[in-house]
């Protein structure tokens, strides 16, 4: 299994910032609910774009900017496009494009838009769909949100934006937690023991656009030392193509009252002189697989957050036990090809191969799935027996195999 998050860097930020204007209540109005699907650990918004498309983006605090990934609608449009931004990708190296267009529509349910500037991408870098099986289409960043306090209910799958001005928090279980804000985005500091007892303090992103638990940027602190038992590779995708690290498990994250153990941590290495100019010299992303444990409130305006966990808030974080990374085509997403093995993992040692495409899982058609209930079915109690079935250019091959602990 492996992971998205959406890092996104633009190199004309200062600029930008002074033309993009955001959605607004209408004058009376305190607050308005925003549903939301939570799919492969992603909160994504139905919109329609423009008064044409209906279209899916997902909510993101961890981006300043909103940014159409498919093109092709902008362009069906023949929507102009003002100014060209250069943006860097995932790894901080890699140059991409994205261009300014202005007075685009959105809107959200419940909350109609005014005309919006957005970027759009020249390409779309991301690939949502392979790497989740989703449709998506955009990514709402945090310059339409500024007029606003954020409540996230990821049980209740929805948002609700209040007016900052008159903003109470609804209920003595949501407890503040120290943070800083920087460019409309929120961080924290954190404990990490990655091995033994040592405590290593991490200032940390909190990233609803990022799937994961926990990433660890290992060149940013001489403190962040990598776990003795690690896979190797990519351990993601994110804005420009494949994210390179290691994928392990620390002893234990806490902040504030809050600790989780175990926790499944992806270990980057990052540009630090960028990191320290453009983002806040963080240590790493807290994602939804730890914020979907709680009711969150991002009181931007005021620098504040609260959280309210849920029952079994720290329950233990699962991990693909069959060391096979899949990615998703055809029109429907139901085609399941192999993208990659971790070595020697229990699918590789059975013969399974890179490309194969699985047809058949446990005597069950593979189309009757999509591509998380599959990532399930890989992450059960270690033993359980597997049979897959695959096309390999072709042929019709069966392998067996029993789940194993791989991290």
């Amino acid at each position: 299994m492996r992971y998205i998050y959406c890092l996104i860097l633009f190199l004309f930020t200062t600029a930008l910032h002074a033309q993009l204007m955001g959605f607004g209540l209408p004058e009376g109005q305190e607050k308005v609910e925003i549903p939301f699907e939570f799919r492969n650990n992603f909160i994504i918004v139905n919109l329609v774009f423009d008064d044409v498309f209906p279209l899916k983006f997902i909510f993101d605090t961890g981006s300043e900017n909103t940014i159409l990934v498919k093109k092709e609608f902008t362009d069906i449009l023949n929507i102009s496009y003002d100014r060209t931004f250069k943006v860097m990708g995932a790894d901080f190296e890699q140059e991409l494009v994205a261009y300014l267009t202005r007075g685009v529509r959105m809107d959200l349910p419940n909350l109609p838009g005014p005309d919006l500037d957005i970027l759009v991408l020249k390409e779309d870098y991301f690939k949502f769909e392979q790497y989740t099986g989703l449709k998506i289409h955009g990514i709402l960043g945090m310059d339409l949100f500024k007029t606003f306090t954020i409540q996230i209910d990821y049980q209740k799958q929805k948002l609700t934006l209040y007016r900052v001005e008159t903003f109470k928090v609804p209920s003595s279980k949501f407890k503040p937690i120290p943070v800083k804000i920087h460019r409309n985005k929120p961080y924290i500091i954190a404990n990490a023991k990655i091995n033994g007892d040592t405590v290593s303090k991490v200032k940390l992103l909190l990233d609803s656009g990022a799937s994961l638990s926990l990433l660890l940027h290992n060149n940013s602190s001489e403190d962040i030392k990598l776990p003795e038992k690690m896979i190797p590779g990519k351990i993601g995708n994110g804005l420009g193509g494949y994210i390179q690290g290691f994928l392990g498990r620390i002893n234990q994250l806490s902040f504030d009252e809050y600790h989780f153990n175990s926790v499944i941590t992806n270990f980057q290495e990052i540009n630090t002189e960028m990191n320290n100019r453009v983002n806040f010299g963080r240590n790493g992303i807290l994602g939804n697989e730890i914020l979907s444990r709680f009711k969150v409130i991002l009181d931007i305006a005021h620098s504040q957050v609260f959280l309210q966990p849920i029952k079994k808030y720290n329950k233990y974080f699962k991990f693909d036990k069959s060391g096979i990374t899949l990615i998703a085509s055809g029109k429907k997403l139901d085609e399941f090809r192999v993208k990659e093995l971790v070595p020697n993992s229990p699918a590789a040692q059975a013969g399974v191969q890179v490309g194969d495409i699985i047809t058949n899982i446990n005597f069950t058609p593979a189309s009757f799935y999509d591509l998380r209930k599959i990532t399930r079915i890989f992450q059960r109690r270690t033993g359980k027996r597997i049979r897959l079935v695959v096309n390999r250019n072709g042929e019709k091959k069966v392998f067996r195999f029993r789940l194993e602990e791989l991290i």
